[in-house]
């Protein structure tokens, strides 16, 4: 009796186990990626921003990067004058974004008072600071600038970034910050944010994605799903999300009062960063390397390559018809496919 027992225990939990496991796609050998060039850099590049054919890099505790992606030319610093003599420090910068439109560079960096400082780039080589956010702005996890299009307001770039547990929104006119237009709190910590026109999406670890309505700042609704999502991006109504643990996870978002789960895939390591570019996404997975996956149907992601030699890979961007990577070990990586 204790025999059969035994038996129907170990046979419910093997039926339980291959039910919550995860398919994989299966992997092709199909090698579309090719090392063009390594560039090494000082401190830990954890973020990436691209535009204007410059790929600008944080190096948390090396500074700022600022790399022209088709001479590999690199500009370095660690500190920038303003235009009353005094000396910006860019010790620990952590976040970066640009809207190259404008020529402008957002950094936030957390040595001494965590600061956003506002920077145009019209001159690579002799950055000058125009503005800055100070309170408010200690902790964050993360930040995106975006270009106002017809803005009755005559402002020209807007701003989303959060908190550990709070999103905040406002407007830049080219000069001054001009404060936060709302601020809403989500009441879980925060790791990364998107937005489209209407609504806000922000990932909460180990709840998921939240959605929010832009109007109202009101929650409309909430998905869960393996894992402990980090980053996201959007692309046609679908959520490719980094969920450390969980690797990629694909949601529909196209109806934002139902997101609907399409897909996932388990990678090895850490997946902590996530990009978007004509029907494929890259993953960053830690000691897991680069993970390169075809989406066209976003419901069964297929890998088409893994990277392991890259050492440990903090992000990804996708910089025209090439990917860069930042790796902890091995500084900026740019491939370009074949």
């Amino acid at each position: 009796m204790l025999r059969i027992t035994t038996c129907l225990v170990l046979t419910i939990l093997l039926f339980a186990a291959m039910s919550c496991a995860k398919q994989n796609s299966a992997y092709e050998e199909n090698d579309v990626l090719e090392l063009v060039r390594t560039i090494p850099v000082v401190g830990n590049p954890c973020d990436m921003s691209y535009g204007g054919g410059w790929l600008y890099v944080a190096l948390d505790l090396g500074g700022l990067a600022l790399i022209d992606t088709q001479s590999y030319e690199m500009h370095w610093y660690t500190s920038i004058i303003a235009a009353d003599s005094s000396l910006i420090s860019l010790n620990s910068v952590r976040l970066v974004d640009c809207i190259p439109e404008n020529n402008s560079l957002y950094v936030y960096d957390t040595a001494g008072t965590d600061d956003i400082t506002f920077i145009n780039t019209e001159n690579p080589e002799s950055l000058l600071p125009f503005g800055s956010i100070r309170g408010e702005s200690q902790n964050i996890r993360d930040m995106i600038w975006r270009k106002l299009e017809n803005d009755p307001s005559g402002n020209n770039a807007e701003l989303l970034y959060a908190l550990s547990g709070k999103v905040h929104y406002g407007r830049n006119d080219g000069g001054f910050w001009m404060g936060n237009e709302f601020t809403f709190t989500v009441g879980y910590p925060i790791t990364g944010l998107e937005m489209d026109a209407e609504y806000i999406y922000v990932a909460t670890g180990q709840r998921g994605v939240m959605i929010y309505s832009r109007a109202n700042q009101q929650m409309l609704s909430e998905i869960a799903f393996y894992g402990y999502a980090q980053k996201l991006v959007l692309n046609g109504g679908i959520a490719y999300v980094a969920a450390r643990h969980g690797g990629l996870q694909i949601v529909d978002v196209s109806d934002p009062h139902a997101p609907e789960y399409l897909g996932g895939f388990d990678t090895t390591g850490y997946a902590s960063g996530v990009d978007y570019h004509d029907g494929k996404v890259a993953i960053s997975s830690g000691g897991g390397g680069l993970y390169l996956f075809d989406v066209s149907n976003p419901a069964k992601p297929k890998l088409i390559q893994r990277i392991t030699d890259c050492g440990y890979v903090n992000t990804v961007r996708f910089v025209g018809d090439r990917l860069a990577v930042a790796s902890r070990d091995k500084g900026i990586l740019l491939y370009r496919f074949q």
